[in-house]
Order: structure tokens, then sequence, then C-alpha cells
């Protein structure tokens, strides 16, 4: 084995392989192999033991003659039975108990073991106390405070696992040592939580001590081909090749890798599908591949891959097929745009808008494409009426983008089904958006048909040097063609004054125009985005997150608004869980995504540093860390955090480097602190 890592070159295993194994992390994209879940409580899921090469430690009888001597006070046969007991069992240490009197030893610990049984650590230290107070001297057996205390950190990461509390998977795994570690599910969970925090270098690290041991050590090759999954998702498919190459000497023959090469396939299509540069086609069994694992998967996300991948190389039936079979399977957004685009692209343009208008709500996050899909047929309105909730989609998507070219079209569309009212505010919109003369041409016409003559005036006074043959066009326009048309709302605006309140910050005057337009009815989802945005203003954040909770029933950039004030408003009551939930149920940009979580693990390091958990202080400073560059006040609270847990050595070192820039009574007292208890 030690060989061919040697004989391996090149990049492909620099990342993985080397102390700084971290290596670019690619995109997950739709279709790519998950994660497997290997994470479920105890009770659900035993451990995956693999036995090394020698056990644990010696039992009770490779014990007995240890406790024998030490009872008949023999020290030198003491001292001989332990060597010889560290040479079987290397790192073998005496137990704690061993000068204890053998009438002390000698305490039942089946209610304790009975207690373990069921988790119930609580009960575990009642009845610990318990016992020593009726036996004076005596403590638990070294097996079980060992037992117990994996037992421990086995519940906590899985709980932490299962509520995607990775920085706590993190914390409650720190004792793990990867390159001697028999439970392979708890380093899994470490991979999980590493691969979702970002914590490339450290994942890679696990990896790799999971996947190179020599002898009895090794792992089975299923063990190893499911670390090999997850690695996939971050390593590029060319170091995972590599790998298996170093692993296998003929790794065609080993069965368990068949999941692995379906992985690495998957990345392999995405990252043909997403670099432009790549222009060779795949090998067709590669795609056949592909389709057969699309069919036997219970997701869609191998068909919407092979969309994607033939819409790419312009084969647009069968990009149509495999999107039509995403949706088959499991209706979404990605496979309803890739339908309608391969319709649109084969210049289907009548079944690209029955398509876009029978799916409005998986476009809901897409109103550029929505708007495209729709606008050739509001066009050609004597094609027949178009569906009311079409027009509505659309005009609500205008509303998000401020499109002038769309606002100007959905004015066309009501002036010639005689909606004077609605044209004309559509008309002024794109006017105000961007000027442009046939906006302001449609403008005119619609006051000219609500018998507006003032407002034609006043808008002839302003622009006729601007426009000055726009006039004579208006003049001799025909009527408009009377289509039947469904009907067209009015954009929304800032008419009502609250949004001028909001800009002004007069937070007071925004609530009350708010409450009186509520009083008239229900406030939409934009009128509740900005009633949060007051309240918070006011700082009235129980109140924000009531307002924008309200308005997460908008779409698109409302929607995404409404979720990123939620989490602020949280944060500002330390309800991290909260704001963690908004952003994760409506994902947000990099920017205010990085913003809010780097808040979020600053929280959690403060409350766990209260409450003396400084183990988790520090592993929410490490993911905070993971994301934005740490302050010195954060640093102050790592050295502390180091201290409290007797990591002299570290806690010196942040404590001197921030000592070096700072004149600060803290940091000096940390220091003081430090040298003191190494002394």
């Amino acid at each position: 084995m030690r060989h061919l890592r040697q004989s391996l070159s090149g990049n492909a295993l620099a990342a993985l392989l080397a102390a700084s194994c971290l290596v670019a992390p690619v995109a997950v994209r739709a279709g790519e192999a998950s994660l497997v879940d290997l994470a479920a409580p105890a009770a659900e899921k035993p451990a995956v033991v693999i036995a090394s090469a020698t056990s644990a430690g010696p039992d009770d009888v490779d014990l007995a003659a240890l406790y024998y001597y030490a009872d008949q006070g023999k020290e030198e046969r003491v001292q001989a039975e332990l060597a010889r007991l560290q040479l079987k069992f290397p790192g073998f240490e005496a137990p704690k108990n061993l000068y204890t009197p053998a009438a002390r030893r000698s305490v039942n610990e089946q209610s304790l073991w009975a207690l373990y049984e069921k988790n119930d650590f609580s009960g575990i230290e009642a009845e610990t106390a318990r016992l020593q107070a009726a036996n004076p001297g005596w403590s638990p057996s070294d097996d079980f405070s060992g037992k117990l205390a994996r037992r421990k950190m086995r519940v906590d990461m899985t709980a932490a696992a299962s509520a995607k509390d990775w920085a706590g998977v993190i914390a409650a795994g720190e004792a793990l040592d990867p390159a001697k570690e028999t439970e392979i599910d708890l380093l899994w969970m470490l991979v999980d939580a590493y691969h979702e925090t970002g914590m490339r270098e450290q994942m890679a690290e696990v990896c790799k001590a999971l996947l190179f041991r020599d002898g009895q050590a090794r792992f089975s090759d299923d063990l190893l081909a499911v670390t090999l999954q997850k690695a996939s998702q971050d390593f590029s498919a060319e170091e995972i090749d590599a790998v298996i190459k170093a692993l296998w000497p003929q790794p065609a023959k080993v069965a368990a890798l068949a999941p692995v090469n379906d992985a690495l396939l998957r990345r392999r299509v995405a990252d043909f599908t997403a670099n432009d540069a790549l222009t060779t086609p795949l090998p067709d069994a590669d795609l056949q591949r592909l389709g057969a694992l699309a069919a036997q998967a219970d997701t869609a996300g191998d068909y919407v891959m092979l969309g994607w991948y033939f819409l790419k190389i312009t084969q647009l039936p069968a990009a149509e097929q495999a999107f039509g079979k995403a949706m088959d399977k499991a209706p979404g957004a990605e496979a309803a745009k890739g339908v309608y685009l391969s319709l649109s692209r084969q210049n289907r343009d009548a079944d690209a808008y029955r398509w876009a208008a029978g799916h409005l709500d998986l476009f809901a996050g897409e109103p550029e494409l929505l708007m495209a899909a729709l606008a050739p047929r509001l066009s050609k309105p004597e094609l027949g009426a178009l569906e009311p909730q079409a027009v509505a989609a659309y005009s609500a998507a205008i509303g998000e983008t401020q499109s002038a070219d769309h606002a100007e079209i959905l004015g066309w569309y009501a002036y010639n089904s005689k909606q004077f009212a609605a044209a004309e505010a559509w008309f002024s919109k794109a006017f105000e958006w961007e000027e442009k003369p046939e906006r302001l041409k449609g403008l005119a016409l619609s006051y000219m048909r609500e018998g507006k003559k003032k407002d034609v005036a006043a808008l002839r006074s302003r622009y006729a040097e601007r426009y000055p043959d726009l006039w004579a066009e208006i003049a001799s326009a025909p009527p408009p063609r009377g289509v039947s048309g469904a009907p067209v709302g009015k954009p929304s605006g800032d008419a009502s004054g609250y949004a001028a309140d909001l800009k002004a910050k007069r937070y007071d005057a925004c609530i009350r125009d708010l409450q009186r337009q509520e009083d008239r009815g229900d406030l939409s989802a934009d009128a509740s985005l900005i009633r949060g945005w007051c309240f918070m203003g006011l700082g009235r954040s129980s109140d924000a997150r009531a307002a924008f909770n309200a308005a997460l029933s908008g779409r698109g950039a409302t929607r995404q608004d409404a979720a990123y004030g939620m989490a602020l408003a949280a944060l500002r009551d330390k309800l991290t869980d909260q704001a963690e939930a908004a952003i994760s149920g409506t994902p947000q940009s990099a920017a205010r995504d990085k913003e809010i979580r780097a808040e979020i693990y600053w929280q959690r390091a403060r409350a766990a540093f209260d409450i003396g958990q400084y183990d988790q202080a520090l592993a929410a400073l490490n993911a905070r860390m993971q994301l934005v560059p740490e302050p010195a006040d954060m640093s102050k609270l790592r050295a502390w955090a180091h201290q409290k847990l007797g990591h002299k050595a570290e806690a010196k070192a942040i404590f001197e480097r921030l000592n070096m820039h700072l004149s600060d009574r803290a940091v000096a007292q940390g220091l003081t602190a430090v040298e003191q208890s190494q002394r």
C-alpha cells in the first residue's frame, strides 16, 4: 500500500494526501449523489465497528493478578505485572482504583449499567453520587467510565447530526482520533459536518486517516467506498480516481466501488454541463448508465442532470424527454424550467407558453424567465384570452424586476383589451423606469381614451420639444382592438406613502399608514415587508418578525427579503435557531448568508461561553472563522475558552498575539492568568 502511495505523483492526490490536503470545493449540482445518511440515532442504527489488530485493553481476567498483588502490597510484583500488560496492550496504564481497598472495589455497578443502556446520563450522575455516599472512596470502574464517555459522545454527535447542528457535531467529536478510531460512523458524522461547514482541510484529514490504513487496521472495501462517496462531493473526479487506484490494484474487480463510480459519473456529467470550455460529448455508455440510474432512482435529480446535458449539446427532443421524466417523478422548478427551455429552443412557442402558464408556481423564483415565457403570448391577444393567473403572475414578476420593457408589453395588452386605467398605470411605470417614446405614446393614448384631456395637454407641454414627431402619431392612432383580455391589475407602488415613510425613516408614520390600509383589507406581501422594516427601525423586533413572517407569502425577491429581515429580527432577540431556519428555508445571496451565519455563530459562542460550555464556544468560533475573519474581541473569547479548558499553550499564544497590537486590560489579565497557571 505504502509503495503505491509513494508512486503517485502530480496534483490529483496532493490535496487529499498531503498535510495541507484542502482543495477547492466543487459546487453540488442537481442530481449529484447525495450524502449517505449514516448518522441515525444509536437506537435505530448500531455502530459500525471495525476490530483493531489487538483488543482495546485487558479484561477482568487479565487484570486479576495485578489487583491481587496490589491488595497483597507486593509492589515489585505489581510493577512486573504492569510491564507485562503494557507489553501486551500498548498504551495501557494502571487502573485508577488499583490501590483502592478490595471492599470498596466490590460495589455492584449493575444499577449504573441499567441506566447506561437507557442513555439516562442524569440518572447515572445521581446513582453514582448515591453509591459514593454509601461507599466512601469508591469511584466507577475504568471500564464503566470509559464506555460512558464513549456513549455520551455518540449520543451527542448523533443528536447534533440529526438536528443539522454541524458545529455541535464537531464539538462533540473533538476527542476522536481519525487515525485510530474504529467506529467509522462517528468519523462519517465528522466528515458530513466538515462538508456542511466548508472546513475542507479538516474533512480531507479525516478522509485520509480513514482511507489509508495498513494491515488489519484497514477498513473493509464497502466502508472505504462509502467514504469515497462522501469525498466525491468536495474533491474532483480525477482525485477520487487517483485514490481508488492507490487503494485497489484492480478497481474494476471491486464490487463495492459501483456506487462510487456512479457518483463520479454524475460529477463528470455535471462538470461538463457547467463548463463552457468542455465541448466533447461524453461517451454513450456513460449516458446510458446515467439513464438507467435515473429510471431506478426515487428522486428526479438524475433526469434533471441528463436534461441539462442534452440542452447544452442541443439535443432538444432528448432534453425535453429527460426533463419531462423528471417532472413525472417529482415536479420541481429546475425540471419545469428545463421543459420550457427545451420547447422554446425548438420554436414551439405555443407549447412553451402553455407549459409556463400551467406551472406558474414552479417559475416563482425565476421572474425573468417567467416574463420571457409569457410575453410573446401577451403581445398577441388576438389569439384568445389569457388565463387571469398568468397575467397576475406576469405583473408580479414585472414588479419584482422593475422591467420597463415588460411593463410596456403589459400596458399595450391592457390598452388593446380596453382596460385603460390599468394601461395608464403600466405605461406610466414603464416610462418612469426608462423613457422611450412608445411608452409616452401609450400613456397619452390611455389618457385620451379615459377622457383626461388636461393630462394629455400636460404631457404634450412637457415633452413636445423632446418628442416632436410623437403627437401626430397619437392624433392618427387607430382605436384599440378591443380584444377580450384577462383583468390587469395596477402595479404596486408607493402611492400610499408608507414606502416613502420608510425611505425617510418616518417609522411611526409608516406603521400608521399600513395599519389604515390593513383596516381596509389584507396587506400584500410587499406591504408586510415594508411594515417589518419599519418595526425594525423602531426597535420592535418581535413585531418585525410577525410582519416578515406574513411577507414570506410573497415570491422571488419579496420572499428573500422577508426571510433576511426575519433572520435579522430573530438575531436581535438572540433567537439563533429561528434566524438559521429563516435563511435555510429561503436561500439568500452569498453575502447575506455569510452575514447572518457569522452572527449566528458569534451569538452561539457567547451563549455557550456564558454557561461554561467552552468547547462548544470554540466550535462555534471555528465555524464562524470559516466564513469571515475573526476580530479581536472574538479572539479574546477564544483565548479565554482555551484557558478555561486548560489549553494553556493555545490560550497563551492567542493572548500574546493580541497583546502585541492591543492595549487591553482583559488581554493583559488573560496573559497573567495563563502564566500563573503554568508555574
